[in-house]
């Protein structure tokens, strides 16, 4: 099951980090133009352009460390971090995750006025999908004895 669990969580985040690094290099898809690529994955309200590039290749860097977290904190790629810090890492991923996928749902975001599409993009695919990826990351954390070693 780890096996499974690990490849899901290295495709769907490798996906999204190449989605953002491809928006990082000026691409529009899904969109038409920039303003409806920001109201379509960003969604705050009255947003115009997406944001800074240095922004954007952040997230890209942080996507793309998640994807292969799991990885490191199972020993399959050497790590020259000791164990407690990328137990850690799981640990943060997987809270980060799990809050922003359920923050999603709730009063705050709703206060948000997100754009359309953004709003029912988020409510269907992204929040879930983001949720499912924090409950692989809890179910490899329980797995691994991690808090006896």
């Amino acid at each position: 099951m780890t096996i499974v669990l690990v490849g899901l969580i290295a495709a769907v985040l490798g996906l999204a980090a190449a989605i953002h690094f491809y928006w990082l290099a000026g691409g529009l898809w899904p969109a038409r133009d920039e303003q409806a690529l920001a109201r379509t994955v960003i969604g705050i309200e009255g947003i115009r352009k997406m944001p800074a590039r240095w922004l954007t290749g952040l997230v890209v860097l942080g996507i793309a460390l998640a994807a292969i977290w799991p990885m490191l904190w199972l020993g399959w790629i050497a790590s020259p971090l000791p164990h407690w810090l990328t137990t850690a890492g799981m640990v943060v991923v997987c809270v980060v995750l799990l809050g922003r996928g359920f923050a999603g749902y709730s009063p705050a975001m709703k206060r948000l006025n997100c754009e359309e599409p953004f709003a029912t993009l988020n409510a269907r695919y992204f929040s879930p999908t983001i949720i499912l990826l924090g409950v692989a990351f809890a179910i490899l954390l329980s797995t691994n004895p991690w808090w006896i070693s």
